[in-house]
């Protein structure tokens, strides 16, 4: 185990150990796997359980037997006091990571709704940093139909092929491949 794993698994026995829940542990996306074994190793049941849950939160989530519908993503951003956003053709789930966004609430309802973003992404986020949290948001693709047809983030700005190779390399490891043919055959089950 690496140190930097080890820090992660110290910081969780803090968190737990912290009586007036100041402490809380957060577990970012991409270091589930390495903090499961680490927990494994050392039989901490409450941490292996943590991954667990987060990794079955993906695996819940997502819609894997079809694509999303642009009408949905409208339609959902409309009521429900819910916020998709699309980027890349990914459609994210950022409802309840709103209120944290360090760029404040109301600048991405603002800016990126209903539209594809990845205009945006790439000039806010200078840092890769930000596509360690877009796995916990992602809940599917946007049907490729619509999303030929999909307005971009901002006339005339491009999205540069750097960010977009670096973004697709970064997701690739997680984001699905839906078969269209299945996926037109399929029968949709609970999202």
């Amino acid at each position: 185990m690496n140190c930097c794993v080890f820090d992660r698994v110290l910081l969780f026995l803090i968190s737990l150990s912290d009586s007036d829940d100041s402490q809380t542990f957060e577990l970012n996306p991409t270091e589930i796997n390495s903090i499961y074994k680490a927990a494994k190793a050392l039989g901490l049941q409450a941490l292996m359980d943590l991954c667990s849950n987060k990794m079955k939160s993906f695996e819940s989530r997502v819609r894997k037997d079809r694509f999303i519908r642009f009408s949905e993503v409208e339609k959902r951003n409309k009521g429900n006091n819910e916020l998709l956003l699309i980027l890349d053709g990914m459609v994210l789930d950022i409802t309840k990571w709103l209120e944290r966004h360090p760029g404040g609430p109301s600048i991405i309802p603002a800016q990126a709704t209903n539209i594809d973003c990845t205009v945006f992404f790439e000039m806010y986020h200078v840092s890769r940093q930000s596509f360690l949290y877009l796995k916990s948001f992602y809940i599917g693709e946007l049907h490729p139909d619509d999303l030929k047809t999909l307005k971009s983030s901002a006339e005339g700005a491009k999205v540069s092929s750097a960010f977009l190779e670096s973004l697709r390399s970064f997701t690739a490891p997680w984001r699905l491949q839906i078969d269209e043919k299945e996926a037109i055959m399929g029968v949709h089950k609970s999202f």
